[in-house]
């Protein structure tokens, strides 16, 4: 089967997401939510090994753009994964890893 080209309004919305979550952070981030599913951000922190004011800087980002979502608990801010494309952009970045690595 051939190839056929997307549709205009489909690719602006991919590039767009693929923009956000094109940034090493934020895919490590990604990343961890994906695998471990809504977490707080003590425990993002922890889980990418990173600065909390960086980690909280690319969460608040990732969330104004819709890729991820937050709601509050006590104190604690927890925050989960809320766009498909975004996971599925990751899986084809996993995928890839895997052939490559034989």
């Amino acid at each position: 089967m051939k190839a056929q080209l997307l549709p205009e309004d489909f690719i602006v919305q991919m590039a767009e997401v693929i923009k956000l979550i094109g940034h090493p952070q934020r895919l490590r981030i990604l990343e961890y939510l994906d695998i471990y599913g809504e977490s707080p951000v003590g425990e993002i922190v922890d889980g990418v090994h990173a600065p909390q004011g960086a980690i909280s800087q690319q969460l608040n980002r990732m969330r104004l753009h819709g890729i991820i979502e937050r709601r509050q608990c006590g104190r604690q801010m927890f925050y989960k994964i809320v766009s498909p494309n975004a996971v599925i952009i990751l899986n084809c970045l996993r995928e890839k890893y895997e052939k490559m690595k034989g």
